[in-house]
């Protein structure tokens, strides 16, 4: 039994590691590194002989190729960015490119929008080829690629996998570990990511780390299957050597079986397994089993063969679904129950407190469990954006049954969509007398401390006020010193611009809350009950 016919009895789904000679196989006239160069080059010098002197002078130093190549980048960007900023070349047709005063590398934008043009190799051989790689988006786990096209993401994995381009997202509060790719060394999506030269690599290098535990994540699940890869590729072999160096015993046991390299190998036609051994950091020998063919077809029709119960794609829902469910803390001081995301478990003091997970969508678990433990964020954030679709009467009755007077929700939305509402329930029968007028809002206290900030009457003036402030409180202080003058659309407006600059903020400042309840009575309206 073969490598990969072992990966589909295992019934694990593989993440794919993918190198430039992926791209090359199906993408038009796409460079090998030299090539690269070269062509970078003649845009600032048509003289091979000057690139030559470079390639020389540090194989004379008794450099690797890999170094020579990182050290003749360096000096093709210098010597390019120095004649693009003298006008001596041009990039595209603008003169002067809102891109140079991000501080942009002009030379990593070349790239960018060298590498974005790239078109698919069109013939029979290519079309079956990726036809049947992209058959496997529903039995890869995840992607690694050094690559910077966009190859995998427009035409492989579509909108199916999430993508992530700098190695500080790797293990950021969007990555669920599933139907993801890393693109550790950039993307001409952001020509600024792109690892190409001396420096770029020695960056590379001190944060490598972070592949090597992403790798050791994703390891615990899945086989690692290298696939455009030349096994003496130098940066991916030290990525491999690492990564080996800090498994256990236990993990390197049958290692060959779930570490596969495809490699190319002109017209054969068969899969040509190869036992090979890399050498970690403590002089261990590993092996490792490549496969060499120029039959990608059979490569992805065996790895077709894996059978998930679930896509990777619906994992990946799924895992973020068990996150988002609920509010991320807990909602308030006498709550009986705590509803968290499962990867928040740890932060969560849950000592006296009954925990429940449930796993579904908001709307489907809030019918079945409550509304009591709805988070105030939720709330403010149905009133501004109508998005929630909750139940009038279940948050009349069940949100809003303890409600105290000094607490700072809005409710009319949900108490003018329920006409028993304040029959029913006492506490916000008394909650809303003692918010239903614009000075119960805004009582006097809050207005003497908002008194001396200016008054504004038009919406420029109000945003150029508001924009100067970087307190969040102070800025929604200025709009409820201003809300006489201003329609409820441009209210809202403005407290969604505050709510998402920082939700957090957001929900900390008294006065944004007073501006949103403001808005509530405008929209929704509210009267006295009669005694």
């Amino acid at each position: 039994m073969t490598a990969l016919e072992k990966i589909v009895e295992s019934k694990r789904m593989p993440v794919l590691f993918i190198g430039s000679g992926l791209s090359k196989r199906y993408l038009y006239k796409y460079p090998t590194w030299d090539e690269l160069l070269a062509l970078s080059f003649e845009r600032i010098n048509d003289d091979p002989y000057q690139l030559q002197k470079y390639y020389d002078q540090y194989a004379r130093q008794g450099l690797s190729p890999f170094e020579i190549n990182t050290k003749v980048a360096t000096a093709i960007e210098n010597q390019f960015n120095e004649a693009f900023f003298d006008r001596k070349i041009k990039i595209d047709r603008i003169k002067n490119p809102k891109w140079v005063k991000r501080g942009v590398s002009p030379y990593k934008m070349f790239l960018s929008k060298y590498f974005k043009q790239m078109k698919i190799y069109d013939s029979p051989k290519t079309r079956e080829e990726i036809q049947k790689l992209k058959l496997l988006k529903n039995k890869i786990s995840a992607v690694i690629t050094t690559n910077y096209d966009l190859f995998l993401e427009k035409e492989i994995f579509s909108s199916d996998f999430k993508v992530f381009v700098h190695q500080n997202e790797l293990f950021s509060s969007d990555s669920y570990n599933i139907a993801e790719i890393y693109k550790i060394h950039g993307c001409v999506s952001d020509a600024d990511s792109i690892i190409i030269t001396e420096a770029d690599y020695k960056h590379f290098t001190q944060s490598r780390k972070l592949i090597i535990a992403k790798m050791l994540t994703l390891f615990a699940e899945s086989p690692i299957v290298f696939l455009g890869y030349s096994f003496t590729d130098e940066n991916v072999r030290q990525i491999i050597v690492e990564f080996l160096s800090c498994l256990t015993d236990k993990e390197l046991t049958n290692i060959d079986e779930h570490f596969v390299f495809i490699s190319y190998k002109k017209n054969e036609n068969s899969l040509v397994e190869i036992k090979r051994t890399i050498v970690t950091e403590h002089g261990i020998e590993i092996p490792i089993t490549e496969i060499q063919t120029d039959n990608f077809s059979a490569v992805y029709d065996t790895l077709g063969k894996i059978t998930p119960g679930i896509s990777p794609s619906r994992i990946r829902e799924t895992r973020m679904l068990v996150k988002t469910i609920v509010d991320q803390s807990v909602v308030s001081h006498n709550a009986d129950s705590v509803i968290v995301g499962i990867d928040d478990l740890t932060g969560i003091d849950l000592s006296n407190k009954p925990l429940a997970i449930a796993i579904g969508y908001r709307e489907n678990i809030l019918n079945k469990v409550g509304y009591g433990l709805l988070a105030d964020e939720m709330i403010f954030e149905d009133v501004l954006y109508s998005n929630k679709n909750f139940d009038a009467e279940s948050m009349c009755i069940d949100r809003f049954k303890s409600i105290p007077t000094t607490r700072l929700l809005p409710v009319f939305k949900y108490v003018s969509a329920f006409p028993d509402a304040l029959a029913r329930n006492e506490k916000l029968k008394c909650y809303v007398n003692n918010h239903n007028t614009i000075d119960l809002i805004i009582p006097s206290n809050i207005s003497k401390q908002i008194k001396n900030l200016p008054v504004l009457t038009t919406y420029d003036s109000l945003l150029a006020e508001i924009n100067i402030i970087d307190d969040l409180n102070k800025k929604a202080g200025i709009l409820l010193k201003n809300l006489e003058f201003f329609t409820p659309d441009i209210i809202r407006s403005v407290c969604c611009t505050l709510f998402e600059l920082n939700r957090n903020d957001a929900m900390r400042s008294t006065h944004f809350k007073r501006c949103v309840m403001y808005l509530d009575l405008m929209e929704h309206g509210a009267t006295k009950e009669k005694s």
